[in-house]
């Protein structure tokens, strides 16, 4: 013979009831549309960030001096550069902070993109 336990306070529900314990409206439908928008707006975002990011990094390393001495003096320099340009403006501020950490952040794919031509 088979026989299931339930907990002490486990009470047995109706699909209808279920309707009270796991919403079904209209607002909850609308709720979960607007974080999906937000969701995938903020991974466009994210990306384009990166790309940009990419694009300005190559950039920079392709004019005259910038790749010159070693690792950590090339990064000084960028750093430099990336401190420079995000003192212009609350806008260039926002725009290199998001771009550069997603560079950081991933950083074994932009070690390649940023080597390989």
């Amino acid at each position: 013979m088979k026989k299931m336990n339930y907990p002490a306070d486990y009470a047995v529900l109706s699909n209808e009831e279920m309707t009270y314990t796991t919403g079904g409206g209209a607002v909850d439908n609308a709720a979960g549309l607007a974080t999906t928008a937000a969701t995938v707006v903020g991974a466009v975002v994210l990306a384009s960030s990166y790309i940009w990011g990419i694009k300005q990094a190559r950039t920079w390393l392709q004019q005259d001096g910038n790749k010159d001495g070693n690792f950590f003096t090339v990064m000084g320099r960028a750093t430099d550069a990336i401190a420079a340009d995000m003192g212009k403006s609350a806008g260039n501020f926002v725009r290199d902070a998001v771009s550069a950490t997603m560079v950081v952040a991933l950083a074994p794919l932009s070690a390649i993109l940023l080597v390989v031509r």
